[in-house]
């Protein structure tokens, strides 16, 4: 016997078994959507064709579902397989076409129509004007609204002299944001008591609810509730614009399997189906899936509320797609998306499988898709493997040392060529679009491009096109000979109004990714970071053709970029400098303005630092922990330092020492389970910034001693200000104070707040 042939005919085995069973589901995914005869796309009348790549399309195409009963079988045919398709079922009706949406630009969120009190006021910092973002702080220049622990309390704030809590909203669940409308005010969460509250209606184990209330706050000191909404699902995201709610839940259909209503359940009042499909007049609303491959079925739901009627109806949409991640939303469209990753075998395969298909007899490849046909709930992912593994080898066992070593090199000849190709599509993010318009909705289409998108600041919409930034994370491959790594890279994409890629920079600074960006009219900018902090300055005015028009490199990087004005930004980050391994070592937290007005050779003209590697803040990944004026020349962010005063909070050791009688200084050795008195509190860093230069005005500390059990954080978590008072929040307390000198104002101590005959209490 040759003995190059089993080293030879083992090695094609590995590589056939690898391509082949690694991809087999694909295979039959490819066969149930039809994909080797297109089938036509409800929503177009167009086919539906893979990606570049075969089998790699995005689940961009759209179905929709016509009936409760379609959407069952749907359901049904996919609950549970680890492996399942969008192919059409025969109860599908056409979608929507795809549109352009116009422009926006980023601002505040918009002045409440309210009480009103100082003139001029701060409000939620947001990325687009008009289309507002929810809070646990919200004020309307006389009254606070602030979420603090199970409450939501209700503040008379200016003048900071007669200030006072009017009411406290109590609740039984978790609330998590807040919006305020004029005189209503809008509280959400995360529902823990429905199953004692919908006691009449059938829950499904283990499902979540988002609770939805509106109330009137026309008399602060006594709220009433107006609308009393629970959501089944997960919350995702939410925004509004005008008196709309575009509240997104989101729900697995693990507990849905053969359910008689199987979409996500909407509650009024706690013990009524709002979306009772038995009830007259009931109309099954939209709900779509797409050319895609599922694992289970996750339901994206899209609820438009109209929070100024309260007996208005609620238009709702459902989305069979991956967990939503991100989404952006402008004041006429909505984008949801998500990252989708696949194999690199399942791509191998796709490119090599008209030479691998042929190899194996009809009968063979009549077995394979008979096994692959079997529900998953009768042969496992495993079992199909190990059936369809057998087909192989003996279909491999004939095969002469000439024909494997053939094969073997046609494989990876066509392999090495893809291979470019295949590396951008093993991580892509899908990008779902949806018109929005005084409460109704209207799916438009989709798109997808490579990389994962790190925030909703990395998207936007500009003249109806959608400018998107991502990473294409650093991967291995198992196909190369030397199992070799691709670097991480950055790319900048437009899509114009139909979802197309009509633009892009791809294969930005390889080694590194994207810390932050923001988008500002015809241009973006652009951090990424490994050991210094490249700010890219990218010219988009001509969608089709963006440029790089310069770059800055500096010590460090920006987690978060403000705009000051047009030619001058506001950078939030780390400094770093580089250690002696070739990585970078954090210093501490640091503040840049960068001069971009010469864009080819855009500066640093001014930097804060705190050189203490332990200090961070909240508002490097929460913006809405971020305030700033360009007139008042203030800047206002929760900073923490390790060690800034003690570490196990004192009221919560208090109770236990006065109860053994000893002090405070021998806690460490009667509780030698406390660690060391460190604390990470927040406390609000007070800058004077101009366009030239930042410089520290003064801390504002929140250290309450308080006397009750319920302890809560006292880290400072939000910053406003109402007329010449700067007004800054913890769960603990509100405290106001001067801005021309930070002298102290009032302090309310919300702990010192209980439930009685003064507050509404609301389950």
């Amino acid at each position: 016997m040759n003995p190059v042939r089993p080293s030879i005919r083992n090695t094609f085995i590995l590589i056939f078994a690898v391509l082949f069973v690694g991809s087999f589901a694909v295979l039959f995914a490819m066969q149930q959507l039809g994909l080797q005869k297109p089938p036509t796309n409800t929503n177009t009348g167009v086919p539906i064709t893979p990606g570049t790549l075969p089998g790699t399309g995005t689940g961009t195409k759209l179905a929709k579902f016509s009936s409760l009963e379609a959407l069952r079988e749907f359901l049904t045919a996919h609950a549970g397989s680890e492996v399942a398709t969008g192919k059409a079922l025969p109860m599908m009706e056409r979608g929507s076409a795809a549109v352009g949406a116009p422009s926006d630009m980023m601002g505040t969120s918009p002045a409440p129509q309210g009480f009103g009190g100082g003139a001029d006021y701060s409000q939620t910092n947001i990325q687009v004007a008009g289309v507002d973002e929810s809070d646990i702080v919200k004020t309307d220049g006389k009254y606070i609204y602030s979420v603090s622990g199970n409450s939501v309390y209700i503040v008379s704030a200016y003048p900071p002299d007669n200030a006072s809590v009017l009411a406290k909203i109590e609740f039984k669940s978790t609330p998590q944001n807040v919006y305020l409308n004029g005189n209503r005010l809008v509280v959400f969460g995360y529902d823990q008591v429905i199953y004692n509250r919908a006691a009449g209606l059938r829950i499904r184990p283990g499902s979540q609810y988002t609770f939805f209330k509106i109330f009137d706050v026309s008399d602060p000191k006594n709220p009433k509730q107006l609308r009393d909404l629970d959501f089944e699902g997960s919350y995702l995201n939410s925004r509004m614009i005008g008196d709309y709610v575009y509240l997104l839940t989101t729900k697995y259909s693990y507990n849905i399997f053969d359910d008689p209503y199987p979409l996500p359940r909407i509650l009024e009042n706690g013990d009524k189906l709002y979306n009772d499909p038995s009830a007259p007049g009931y109309v099954f609303p939209n709900v779509y899936y797409f050319d895609a491959d599922y694992n289970g079925v996750n339901l994206t739901n899209v609820h438009a509320i109209n929070v100024a009627k309260t007996d208005a109806a609620i238009s709702t949409e459902s989305y069979a797609m991956d967990y939503g991640q991100q989404i952006y939303m402008s004041q006429s469209a909505l984008y949801i998306t998500y990252t989708k990753y696949v194999s690199e075998d399942q791509l191998v395969y796709e490119a090599s499988k008209g030479i691998l298909l042929p190899r194996l007899s009809a009968s063979d490849q009549k077995r394979v898709a008979e096994i692959e046909a079997v529900p998953a709930y009768i042969l496992s992912s495993a079992e199909k493997f190990a059936k369809i593994q057998q087909i192989i080898e003996r279909s491999m066992a004939g095969l002469s040392d000439e024909e494997v070593k053939q094969l073997q090199d046609q494989i990876m000849k066509i392999v090495k060529d893809k291979m470019p190709e295949i590396q951008k599509q093993l991580e892509r993010t899908v990008i779902h679009k949806i018109a929005v318009s005084q409460g109704s909705l209207s799916y438009q289409g989709a798109g997808d491009v490579p990389g994962y998108v790190l925030n909703q600041y990395a998207m936007d919409e500009d003249g109806g096109y959608f400018r998107i930034a991502t990473t294409k994370r650093r991967s291995w491959s198992q196909i190369d000979d030397q199992d070799s790594s691709t670097d991480s890279y950055s790319n900048l994409y437009v899509l114009d109004g139909a979802m197309r890629t009509v633009g892009s920079i791809e294969n930005l600074e390889p080694g590194e990714q994207i810390y932050s960006v923001r988008f500002m009219q015809h241009r973006a900018y652009l951090v990424t970071f490994k050991q210094t902090d490249p700010l890219f300055v990218v010219d988009l005015s001509d969608p089709r053709n963006p440029k790089i028009l310069g770059q800055l490199k500096v010590p460090g990087f920006s987690n978060y970029l403000h705009p000051y004005d047009e030619t001058t930004l506001i950078g939030l980050g780390k400094n770093a400098v580089e250690n002696e391994f070739g990585g970078a070592t954090i210093k501490g937290l640091k503040i840049s303005l960068y001069d971009v007005s010469d864009v080819a050779n855009p500066k640093e003209i001014a930097q804060y630092s705190i050189n203490d590697p332990s200090s961070d803040s909240p508002a490097l990944y929460e913006p809405k922990a971020f305030l700033f004026s360009k007139e008042k020349n203030l800047l206002v962010i929760p900073v923490t330092l390790q060690g800034r005063g003690g570490g196990v909070p004192v009221p919560l050791m208090e109770p236990m020492m006065e109860k053994q009688g000893v002090s405070s200084d021998s806690a460490t050795t009667i509780f030698p389970i406390l660690p060391p008195r460190y604390d990470y509190f927040a406390d609000a860093y007070v800058f004077s910034i101009t366009k030239n230069s930042i410089s520290l005005k003064g801390k504002i500390e929140h250290d309450f001693q308080q006397q009750t059990n319920d302890y809560r954080d006292a880290s400072v978590k939000r910053s406003l200000y109402i007329s010449d008072i700067l007004y800054t929040i913890s769960d603990a307390a509100i405290k106001a104070n001067a801005l021309s000198d930070l002298t102290e104002k009032a302090v309310l101590d919300l702990v010192k707040y209980p439930s009685g005959d003064d507050f509404t209490v609301v389950n």
